[in-house]
Protein backbone atom coordinates (compact mmCIF):
# COMPACT_ATOMS: atom_id res chain seq x y z
CA UNK A 1 0.00 0.00 0.00
CA UNK A 2 1.97 2.94 -0.92
CA UNK A 3 1.79 6.26 1.24
CA UNK A 4 -0.70 8.86 0.22
CA UNK A 5 0.73 12.51 -0.97
CA UNK A 6 -1.31 13.90 1.12
CA UNK A 7 0.07 14.11 4.58
CA UNK A 8 -0.52 17.12 7.43
CA UNK A 9 1.80 20.25 7.35
CA UNK A 10 3.64 21.42 10.19
CA UNK A 11 1.16 23.49 11.17
CA UNK A 12 -1.64 20.83 10.86
CA UNK A 13 -0.18 17.82 12.77
CA UNK A 14 -0.57 19.17 16.32
CA UNK A 15 -4.05 20.92 15.69
CA UNK A 16 -5.13 17.94 13.74
CA UNK A 17 -5.51 15.95 17.14
CA UNK A 18 -8.55 17.07 19.71
CA UNK A 19 -5.51 17.22 22.32
CA UNK A 20 -2.75 19.54 21.86
CA UNK A 21 0.83 19.22 22.93
CA UNK A 22 2.59 20.40 26.16
CA UNK A 23 5.54 21.80 26.41
CA UNK A 24 7.97 20.04 28.53
CA UNK A 25 11.78 20.99 29.66
CA UNK A 26 14.52 19.37 27.62
CA UNK A 27 14.16 15.32 27.64
CA UNK A 28 12.52 15.53 30.87
CA UNK A 29 8.92 14.20 30.43
CA UNK A 30 6.97 13.95 33.65
CA UNK A 31 5.12 11.16 34.91
CA UNK A 32 1.63 11.51 36.13
CA UNK A 33 0.04 10.05 38.90
CA UNK A 34 -1.76 7.65 37.57
CA UNK A 35 0.25 4.35 35.98
CA UNK A 36 -1.61 1.91 34.00
CA UNK A 37 -1.17 -1.57 35.28
CA UNK A 38 0.81 -2.72 32.52
CA UNK A 39 3.26 -0.14 33.73
CA UNK A 40 3.10 -0.20 37.08
CA UNK A 41 3.61 -4.39 37.97
CA UNK A 42 6.80 -4.01 35.91
CA UNK A 43 10.02 -5.14 37.38
CA UNK A 44 13.00 -3.80 36.26
CA UNK A 45 16.22 -6.33 36.59
CA UNK A 46 13.52 -9.60 36.21
CA UNK A 47 13.92 -11.75 32.54
CA UNK A 48 10.89 -10.31 31.36
CA UNK A 49 12.73 -7.22 30.46
CA UNK A 50 13.64 -9.20 27.31
CA UNK A 51 10.29 -9.76 26.04
CA UNK A 52 10.48 -6.83 23.39
CA UNK A 53 13.13 -8.96 21.73
CA UNK A 54 10.70 -12.28 21.85
CA UNK A 55 7.85 -10.69 20.09
CA UNK A 56 9.23 -11.53 16.63
CA UNK A 57 9.47 -15.38 17.64
CA UNK A 58 6.63 -15.40 19.76
CA UNK A 59 3.94 -13.30 18.48
CA UNK A 60 4.83 -11.70 15.37
CA UNK A 61 3.35 -13.87 12.68
CA UNK A 62 5.25 -14.02 9.28
CA UNK A 63 2.21 -13.19 6.60
CA UNK A 64 4.36 -15.98 4.42
CA UNK A 65 4.35 -19.03 7.17
CA UNK A 66 1.09 -17.76 9.45
CA UNK A 67 3.60 -18.31 12.15
CA UNK A 68 6.08 -16.68 14.05
CA UNK A 69 9.73 -16.34 12.88
CA UNK A 70 12.27 -18.45 13.62
CA UNK A 71 14.92 -16.84 15.87
CA UNK A 72 17.83 -17.28 12.71
CA UNK A 73 15.46 -14.53 11.02
CA UNK A 74 17.09 -12.11 13.13
CA UNK A 75 20.41 -12.48 11.73
CA UNK A 76 22.30 -10.04 9.52
CA UNK A 77 22.70 -11.49 6.08
CA UNK A 78 26.17 -9.53 6.02
CA UNK A 79 28.80 -12.56 6.75
CA UNK A 80 31.86 -10.17 6.42
CA UNK A 81 30.43 -8.28 10.09
CA UNK A 82 31.22 -9.62 13.05
CA UNK A 83 29.43 -12.36 14.84
CA UNK A 84 28.16 -9.67 17.74
CA UNK A 85 27.09 -7.18 15.02
CA UNK A 86 25.36 -10.27 13.10
CA UNK A 87 22.80 -10.76 16.01
CA UNK A 88 22.02 -7.63 16.35
CA UNK A 89 18.25 -6.53 15.26
CA UNK A 90 15.46 -4.16 16.47
CA UNK A 91 11.78 -4.65 17.45
CA UNK A 92 9.49 -1.84 17.32
CA UNK A 93 6.20 -2.63 19.35
CA UNK A 94 3.73 0.05 18.11
CA UNK A 95 1.03 -1.21 20.65
CA UNK A 96 0.12 1.59 22.90
CA UNK A 97 -2.38 -0.58 24.60
CA UNK A 98 -2.14 -3.64 26.54
CA UNK A 99 -4.57 -6.66 25.80
CA UNK A 100 -6.85 -5.30 28.66
CA UNK A 101 -7.60 -1.87 26.83
CA UNK A 102 -5.08 -0.14 29.10
CA UNK A 103 -3.00 2.75 27.72
CA UNK A 104 0.63 1.06 28.50
CA UNK A 105 3.04 4.00 29.14
CA UNK A 106 7.08 3.82 28.80
CA UNK A 107 9.75 3.00 30.95
CA UNK A 108 13.20 3.78 28.83
CA UNK A 109 16.17 1.30 29.21
CA UNK A 110 19.84 2.00 28.68
CA UNK A 111 22.11 -0.51 29.26
CA UNK A 112 25.85 0.29 30.87
CA UNK A 113 27.90 1.51 28.10
CA UNK A 114 30.22 -1.37 30.03
CA UNK A 115 28.29 -4.06 29.53
CA UNK A 116 27.86 -3.46 25.58
CA UNK A 117 29.47 -6.24 23.39
CA UNK A 118 31.55 -4.34 21.60
CA UNK A 119 34.26 -4.09 24.68
CA UNK A 120 35.19 -7.09 25.82
CA UNK A 121 39.13 -6.25 26.31
CA UNK A 122 38.50 -2.90 27.63
CA UNK A 123 36.19 -4.24 30.07
CA UNK A 124 38.87 -6.59 31.36
CA UNK A 125 41.20 -3.76 31.59
CA UNK A 126 38.87 -1.26 33.35
CA UNK A 127 37.95 -4.73 35.82
CA UNK A 128 41.71 -4.83 36.34
CA UNK A 129 42.32 -0.91 36.85
CA UNK A 130 38.52 -1.30 39.47
CA UNK A 131 37.20 1.78 37.15
CA UNK A 132 34.37 1.77 33.94
CA UNK A 133 34.90 2.53 30.50
CA UNK A 134 34.11 5.89 30.20
CA UNK A 135 37.12 7.30 32.67
CA UNK A 136 38.88 4.69 30.57
CA UNK A 137 38.12 6.44 27.50
CA UNK A 138 40.22 9.75 29.05
CA UNK A 139 43.56 7.90 29.37
CA UNK A 140 45.77 7.61 26.58
CA UNK A 141 45.35 4.68 24.26
CA UNK A 142 49.35 4.29 23.96
CA UNK A 143 49.58 3.50 27.84
CA UNK A 144 46.46 1.17 27.86
CA UNK A 145 47.63 -1.28 25.04
CA UNK A 146 51.02 -1.32 27.02
CA UNK A 147 49.21 -2.85 29.79
CA UNK A 148 47.77 -5.65 27.76
CA UNK A 149 48.73 -9.17 28.96
CA UNK A 150 48.23 -10.55 25.47
CA UNK A 151 50.09 -8.45 23.22
CA UNK A 152 48.23 -10.44 20.40
CA UNK A 153 45.53 -8.91 21.13
CA UNK A 154 46.87 -5.54 20.65
CA UNK A 155 44.97 -4.95 17.59
CA UNK A 156 41.77 -6.16 18.72
CA UNK A 157 41.73 -3.58 21.42
CA UNK A 158 43.11 -0.75 19.57
CA UNK A 159 39.58 -1.16 17.63
CA UNK A 160 38.00 -0.97 21.03
CA UNK A 161 39.98 1.91 22.06
CA UNK A 162 38.90 3.65 18.83
CA UNK A 163 35.30 2.72 18.94
CA UNK A 164 34.86 3.56 22.74
CA UNK A 165 36.14 7.33 21.90
CA UNK A 166 33.93 7.70 19.39
CA UNK A 167 31.06 6.61 21.01
CA UNK A 168 31.98 9.52 24.07
CA UNK A 169 32.63 11.87 21.30
CA UNK A 170 29.34 11.18 19.20
CA UNK A 171 26.90 9.89 21.25
CA UNK A 172 27.63 9.95 25.37
CA UNK A 173 27.53 14.02 25.38
CA UNK A 174 24.20 13.80 24.62
CA UNK A 175 22.27 11.06 26.88
CA UNK A 176 19.70 11.88 29.12
CA UNK A 177 17.99 10.38 31.86
CA UNK A 178 15.81 7.67 30.96
CA UNK A 179 12.13 8.66 29.86
CA UNK A 180 9.29 7.44 32.21
CA UNK A 181 5.48 8.63 31.21
CA UNK A 182 2.30 7.13 31.77
CA UNK A 183 0.01 5.77 30.24
CA UNK A 184 -2.26 8.76 29.11
CA UNK A 185 -0.61 11.73 28.50
CA UNK A 186 -2.23 15.22 27.83
CA UNK A 187 -4.72 12.80 25.99
CA UNK A 188 -2.69 10.46 24.09
CA UNK A 189 -2.60 6.90 24.84
CA UNK A 190 1.40 6.47 25.65
CA UNK A 191 2.99 3.06 25.30
CA UNK A 192 4.88 2.64 21.63
CA UNK A 193 8.76 1.82 22.14
CA UNK A 194 11.67 1.04 19.60
CA UNK A 195 13.59 -2.16 21.20
CA UNK A 196 16.98 -2.55 20.29
CA UNK A 197 18.43 -6.36 20.99
CA UNK A 198 21.16 -8.74 20.49
CA UNK A 199 21.30 -12.68 20.41
CA UNK A 200 23.54 -13.87 23.55
CA UNK A 201 24.36 -17.40 24.01
CA UNK A 202 21.10 -18.19 21.65
CA UNK A 203 18.89 -16.06 23.62
CA UNK A 204 17.48 -12.71 23.07
CA UNK A 205 18.48 -9.80 24.74
CA UNK A 206 17.28 -6.20 25.31
CA UNK A 207 20.16 -3.46 25.43
CA UNK A 208 18.35 -0.64 25.12
CA UNK A 209 14.55 0.34 25.14
CA UNK A 210 13.15 3.82 24.19
CA UNK A 211 9.75 5.66 23.85
CA UNK A 212 8.93 6.41 19.99
CA UNK A 213 6.36 7.47 18.14
CA UNK A 214 4.75 5.87 14.91
CA UNK A 215 1.96 6.73 11.87
CA UNK A 216 -0.95 8.77 13.18
CA UNK A 217 -3.39 6.92 10.61
CA UNK A 218 -4.05 4.00 12.60
CA UNK A 219 -2.80 0.86 10.86
CA UNK A 220 -3.41 -2.63 11.04
CA UNK A 221 -1.29 -6.05 10.74
CA UNK A 222 -2.84 -6.80 6.79
CA UNK A 223 -2.81 -3.13 5.27
CA UNK A 224 0.46 -4.07 4.16
CA UNK A 225 1.62 -0.42 5.33
CA UNK A 226 4.62 -1.19 7.97
CA UNK A 227 5.98 -4.83 6.74
CA UNK A 228 6.24 -7.62 9.65
CA UNK A 229 10.29 -7.81 8.75
CA UNK A 230 12.46 -5.07 7.41
CA UNK A 231 16.23 -3.96 7.26
CA UNK A 232 18.25 -0.40 7.53
CA UNK A 233 18.95 0.06 3.99
CA UNK A 234 21.44 3.22 4.72
CA UNK A 235 22.74 5.18 7.80
CA UNK A 236 22.68 9.11 7.68
CA UNK A 237 24.15 11.48 9.36
CA UNK A 238 22.83 14.83 11.59
CA UNK A 239 24.18 18.56 11.61
CA UNK A 240 24.74 19.10 14.98
CA UNK A 241 27.83 17.58 15.03
CA UNK A 242 30.97 16.66 12.63
CA UNK A 243 31.70 13.41 10.66
CA UNK A 244 34.69 12.39 11.50
CA UNK A 245 37.31 9.67 9.96
CA UNK A 246 36.55 8.05 13.02
CA UNK A 247 32.86 7.88 12.02
CA UNK A 248 34.15 6.75 8.49
CA UNK A 249 36.25 3.51 10.43
CA UNK A 250 33.09 2.34 12.70
CA UNK A 251 30.80 2.72 9.84
CA UNK A 252 32.45 0.94 8.17
CA UNK A 253 33.07 -1.84 10.70
CA UNK A 254 29.38 -1.92 10.96
CA UNK A 255 28.54 -2.66 7.35
CA UNK A 256 28.28 0.72 6.12
CA UNK A 257 27.01 4.73 6.30
CA UNK A 258 27.50 7.63 5.12
CA UNK A 259 27.93 11.60 5.94
CA UNK A 260 24.85 12.05 4.07
CA UNK A 261 22.29 14.21 6.05
CA UNK A 262 18.42 13.29 4.91
CA UNK A 263 15.65 16.25 4.43
CA UNK A 264 12.02 15.62 5.04
CA UNK A 265 10.95 17.55 1.42
CA UNK A 266 8.10 18.77 3.70
CA UNK A 267 6.30 21.14 0.36
CA UNK A 268 9.39 23.12 -0.50
CA UNK A 269 10.11 24.14 3.30
CA UNK A 270 12.86 21.05 3.82
CA UNK A 271 13.82 19.96 7.39
CA UNK A 272 16.51 17.80 8.58
CA UNK A 273 15.63 14.46 9.55
CA UNK A 274 18.66 13.47 11.83
CA UNK A 275 20.18 10.40 11.98
CA UNK A 276 17.88 8.77 9.57
CA UNK A 277 18.22 4.90 9.38
CA UNK A 278 16.08 4.09 6.26
CA UNK A 279 14.63 1.04 6.39
CA UNK A 280 13.35 -1.18 3.42
CA UNK A 281 10.75 -4.57 3.55
CA UNK A 282 12.94 -7.92 3.43
CA UNK A 283 12.47 -9.22 -0.45
CA UNK A 284 9.12 -10.90 -1.05
CA UNK A 285 7.12 -8.68 2.04
CA UNK A 286 5.15 -5.50 1.30
CA UNK A 287 5.41 -2.38 3.40
CA UNK A 288 5.91 1.40 2.67
CA UNK A 289 9.54 2.04 1.56
CA UNK A 290 9.58 5.79 1.85
CA UNK A 291 9.78 5.87 5.98
CA UNK A 292 13.09 5.34 8.49
CA UNK A 293 13.80 5.77 12.03
CA UNK A 294 15.18 9.53 12.90
CA UNK A 295 15.36 11.88 15.34
CA UNK A 296 12.10 14.15 15.75
CA UNK A 297 12.59 16.53 12.92
CA UNK A 298 12.24 20.42 13.37
CA UNK A 299 11.25 20.11 17.38
CA UNK A 300 8.06 19.46 16.04
CA UNK A 301 6.60 17.07 19.49
CA UNK A 302 7.06 19.12 22.40
CA UNK A 303 6.44 16.15 24.38
CA UNK A 304 3.04 15.64 24.96
CA UNK A 305 2.54 13.42 22.01
CA UNK A 306 5.62 11.20 22.11
CA UNK A 307 4.91 7.50 22.82
CA UNK A 308 1.62 7.60 20.54
CA UNK A 309 1.01 7.37 16.88
CA UNK A 310 1.48 10.77 15.82
CA UNK A 311 4.03 10.82 12.77
CA UNK A 312 3.87 10.76 9.04
CA UNK A 313 5.37 7.38 8.85
CA UNK A 314 8.35 7.66 9.91
CA UNK A 315 9.62 5.90 13.47
CA UNK A 316 10.30 9.08 15.72
CA UNK A 317 13.49 8.92 18.58
CA UNK A 318 14.45 11.86 21.21
CA UNK A 319 17.87 12.74 20.85
CA UNK A 320 20.11 10.95 22.56
CA UNK A 321 18.24 7.89 21.35
CA UNK A 322 18.28 8.44 17.43
CA UNK A 323 22.79 8.80 17.29
CA UNK A 324 22.91 5.90 20.06
CA UNK A 325 20.64 4.13 17.76
CA UNK A 326 23.17 5.55 14.48
CA UNK A 327 26.00 4.55 16.33
CA UNK A 328 25.11 0.82 17.86
CA UNK A 329 22.77 -0.33 14.44
CA UNK A 330 24.71 -2.02 12.12
CA UNK A 331 23.53 -1.97 8.25
CA UNK A 332 21.20 -4.64 6.96
CA UNK A 333 20.11 -5.24 10.79
CA UNK A 334 16.75 -7.10 10.85
CA UNK A 335 13.54 -4.46 11.91
CA UNK A 336 10.57 -6.28 13.00
CA UNK A 337 7.05 -4.14 13.26
CA UNK A 338 4.63 -5.46 15.58
CA UNK A 339 1.28 -4.05 16.14
CA UNK A 340 -2.47 -5.49 16.33
CA UNK A 341 -6.16 -4.38 15.70
CA UNK A 342 -6.55 -3.57 19.42
CA UNK A 343 -3.31 -2.64 20.81
CA UNK A 344 -2.75 0.32 17.94
CA UNK A 345 -4.28 3.71 19.96
CA UNK A 346 -3.98 7.21 19.62
CA UNK A 347 -6.11 8.82 22.32
CA UNK A 348 -6.31 7.45 25.94
CA UNK A 349 -9.03 8.64 28.92
CA UNK A 350 -7.03 10.41 31.67
CA UNK A 351 -9.32 9.11 34.49
CA UNK A 352 -9.43 5.67 33.68
CA UNK A 353 -6.34 4.77 32.02
CA UNK A 354 -8.52 3.39 28.78
CA UNK A 355 -8.00 3.75 25.46
CA UNK A 356 -10.42 5.24 23.35
CA UNK A 357 -11.51 4.13 19.56
CA UNK A 358 -9.14 5.38 17.45
CA UNK A 359 -9.19 8.43 16.04
CA UNK A 360 -7.77 9.39 12.41
CA UNK A 361 -6.83 13.06 11.57
CA UNK A 362 -7.86 14.60 8.11
CA UNK A 363 -5.48 14.44 5.53
CA UNK A 364 -3.77 17.47 3.52
CA UNK A 365 -2.55 17.61 0.33
CA UNK A 366 1.23 18.73 -0.08
CA UNK A 367 2.90 19.00 -3.17
CA UNK A 368 6.42 18.18 -4.21
CA UNK A 369 8.49 21.45 -6.00
CA UNK A 370 11.47 20.10 -8.44
CA UNK A 371 14.37 19.76 -6.22
CA UNK A 372 18.53 19.88 -6.98
CA UNK A 373 20.70 17.17 -5.81
CA UNK A 374 23.33 18.45 -3.16
CA UNK A 375 26.72 16.55 -2.02
CA UNK A 376 26.33 15.90 1.58
CA UNK A 377 22.22 16.90 1.83
CA UNK A 378 19.43 14.77 -0.05
CA UNK A 379 15.90 15.59 -0.76
CA UNK A 380 13.60 12.81 0.32
CA UNK A 381 10.97 12.62 -2.46
CA UNK A 382 8.41 11.51 -0.23
CA UNK A 383 6.49 12.69 2.94
CA UNK A 384 7.71 10.20 5.95
CA UNK A 385 8.48 11.94 9.13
Amino acid sequence: MRTPLFFGAIALVVAAFPAAAQNSAAQQIPVADWLPPSVANSNIGTAEIDAPCRIPFEKLKDVKTNDVFPLSAARNDNEKLSQHLRNRYIVADFNSADENGYCRGVQELFSRVDDLSEFPRLRAVAAARDTDLITLAKENPQVILASLEKPEEAAALAVEIEDLKNYVEQVHKFKTDPINKAGVFSGYCVGQTLNFCEIVDGKPKLVYRFVTSSSRWHQKPNNNYYSPINYISTRNWSSDRRYTPADAKRDERLGGGRSHIAMFENGGRPIEMPNFLHFLPVAGYKGERANGIHQIAGGLDSGGTFGSPVSLGCVRLSRYAAKLARWWTPQNAKFFIYLTDTGYRNLGDTKTGKAKPYWNPPPVEIRAPEQRAHENFGLFPFFSR
